[in-house]
């Protein structure tokens, strides 16, 4: 089908240079394009000028930013400050031991994700 609508196009082309030859048509006008800026600008309407309300809008911006910037700084902060303190310094041995010890569950559960066998368990051990 794509074969038929090129054979199709061919032809009006075909007839179309036959009519017309391969000569561009359209002409412009001696000196038309010598004074169209100045024509063109004389036809525009005239604008106020709004250089106050552009100054406006220019010092408004830096202010959103700053604005933007203390919010998260403060958002930051407080947050930070929520925060609850895990200090290892002040911890004893036995907390820091209670939080670093896995129960049984949870090493066996690891060791099925990792597919280790008893052999695998105890190279590893004994490594250390």
């Amino acid at each position: 089908m794509n074969i038929i609508t090129s054979d199709i196009r061919m032809e009006e082309l075909k007839y179309i240079e036959e009519k017309v030859g391969k000569r561009n048509p359209f002409r412009v006008p001696d000196g038309y394009f010598d004074n169209f800026a100045a024509q063109m600008m004389q036809q525009l309407p005239e604008k106020p000028e709004r250089k106050s309300q552009a100054k406006q809008v220019w010092l408004r911006k830096p202010l959103y930013y700053a604005a933007a910037c203390l919010a998260v700084l403060l958002i930051s902060a407080t947050a930070w400050l929520l925060m609850p303190e895990t200090d290892m310094q002040t911890a004893t041995p036995t907390q820091l031991a209670v939080q670093q010890e896995m129960s049984d569950d949870e090493l066996d559960q690891a060791a099925d994700y990792l597919m280790l066998d008893n052999h695998d368990i105890y190279a590893l051990l004994s490594e250390n």
